[in-house]
């Protein structure tokens, strides 16, 4: 015996239950433990695969009924037990909200106590869980030695689902499905997605037929998690136990994965694969917070389909996509957006662009560093935005590095030469003189000086140049020369 069933229960001998509700099909449905509550919200106090003994107490009106019962459904309860001795039987609401909801129903006899047939099943279910126990090693022993061989972690997902008749796939917490045979539409994995990374416990029963099941770290940070889905019938809580088993060698393979990307890592940012004129399409993504650049990376190369990801000078996150940068964007947008729940105030940027021309290779990555930056202005935790020439600076990312580098020094030249040999400080306090709408006391503030430095700074950067900062164009040149000198667009 490795299960006790709903007919065991019924059928057990000297305690006389009966059935109010359920057929055939809903007694064969299996019965991990026992327990007993009469609050009015039973979900704290019951769990998947428990049969839910209740004196009925909370018992008001049929709402009351109905309330109780769903919550039982909505927690993957195999069936209730209720007790005749408060109102001398089973009131006929509570028999049609569990028919209602197709929630068996027993019934326990007015002179036999909840703790007798407990203690009946307590000893019936301790037989059954050391012949669990005993066939779960012996299934882990299996897994193990098929992971050492070299099967994947789909295989195993396969081969368990095809041996328990049910459907099941694993997804990341962006909702990318890994592996499985169980078909998830994009609502779906919406669904999953937030419900997982919210979740107080495991086993998370979903309306319908899903059951998720944590992989590897369970209820800690779950920004990369990865989860198991099961979809089922009403008899797939049997099941569950053996996802469960599965779900740990499931992690201890992550590992190996994770360990041969970071030795790919290595190697690609040693000998980059990537050319700059195959960037048709580049995603630039930072991070602020506690998600690290590696995570993103991951993160990035999953929602992407594996694609070969570099760390730029800024310590941002490079990558090519196949596709329009439509597309992209709103590929990166749904997929990313879903870990929203997950950050905790960590926050995500990402930017995506396009190639403007053949003759610019680089453009697409410029375009993209530049939406990246633009990004940072959203208020949300997870902001993609695609480049849009939209303003000056997205058509300054457009041009040739060469065409913008010749202009930066036309125009700044002599400037970053004076501060190279005396560090006067005389860009930061353009920058910031710009940034300031011109006021010479909000500069002098942010840069924490004397008004008359400002002055005398300003002064020296009008001679270099030949521009006057009191001129609306003098001042856009300088400023798009200024953004021409940053990494974002260098």
């Amino acid at each position: 015996m490795n299960i006790v069933l709903l007919r065991d229960v019924v059928e057990a001998p000297g305690l006389g239950i009966g059935v109010l509700h359920g057929d055939v099909e809903a007694l064969s449905r299996p019965v991990l433990r026992a327990c007993t509550t009469d609050m009015p919200d039973p979900t704290r106090y019951v769990s998947a695969g428990s049969l839910v003994f209740t004196g009925l107490v909370w018992r008001r009106s049929a709402e009351d009924s109905d309330l109780f019962v769903k919550r039982l459904v909505g927690a993957g309860v195999t069936a209730m037990a209720a007790g005749e001795a408060l109102h001398g039987r089973v009131p006929d609401d509570v028999v049609e909200a569990c028919a209602r909801h197709r929630m068996p129903l027993l019934v326990v006899p007015d002179e036999v106590p909840f703790s007798r047939v407990i203690e009946y099943m307590t000893g019936q279910m301790a037989g059954a869980r050391m012949d669990r126990l005993q066939t779960g090693l012996a299934r882990q022993r299996q897994w193990l030695a098929a992971v050492a061989d070299g099967r994947s972690a789909g295989e195993l997902l396969d081969g368990l689902a095809q041996q328990l008749g049910v459907e099941s796939a694993l997804v990341t917490s962006t909702g990318v499905t890994v592996a499985g045979n169980a078909e998830l539409d994009e609502t779906e994995l919406d669904r999953i997605t937030a419900a997982a990374l919210t979740a107080d416990r495991f086993p998370l029963r979903l309306t319908g037929d899903l059951t998720v099941l944590p992989v590897g770290r369970g209820l800690t940070d779950r920004i990369d998690a990865w989860f198991l889905v099961i979809r089922h019938d009403e008899s797939g809580p049997e099941c569950v136990e053996a996802f469960s088993e599965l779900a740990s060698v499931v992690a201890l393979d992550r590992i190996r994965r994770d360990e041969r990307r970071r030795v790919a890592w290595e190697i690609t940012d040693r000998t980059p694969t990537v050319r700059a004129a195959d960037l048709r399409v580049a995603v630039v993504a930072e991070a602020e917070g506690r998600i690290s650049p590696d995570v993103l990376r991951g993160l990035v190369e999953d929602v992407l389909d594996g694609a070969v990801t570099s760390i730029d000078a800024a310590n941002r996150v490079v990558a090519p996509a196949a596709g329009s940068d439509v597309d992209v964007a709103r590929l990166l947008s749904r997929r990313l957006g879903r870990l929203a729940p997950a950050l905790r105030g960590a926050r995500m940027f990402v930017g995506v662009g396009g190639q403007s021309s053949d003759d610019d290779p680089a453009g697409a990555v410029r375009a993209a560093a530049s939406a990246c930056a633009a990004a940072h202005n959203d208020p949300g935790s997870v902001s993609v935005r695609r480049a849009e020439l939209d303003s000056a600076l997205d058509l300054l990312s457009t041009l040739p590095d060469e065409l913008r580098r010749a202009y930066a020094d036309r125009l700044l030249g002599d400037v970053v030469e004076h501060d190279r040999r005396t560090d006067a400080g005389l860009l930061a306090t353009l920058e910031a003189f710009l940034d300031c709408d011109g006021s010479w006391r909000r500069t002098a503030d942010r840069l924490h000086v004397h008004l008359n430095t400002v002055r005398y700074r300003i002064g020296r950067v009008e001679a270099l140049t030949g521009r006057s900062l009191a001129r609306t164009g003098d001042r856009f040149d300088l400023y798009l020369a200024l953004r021409s000198l940053e990494p974002a667009l260098a």
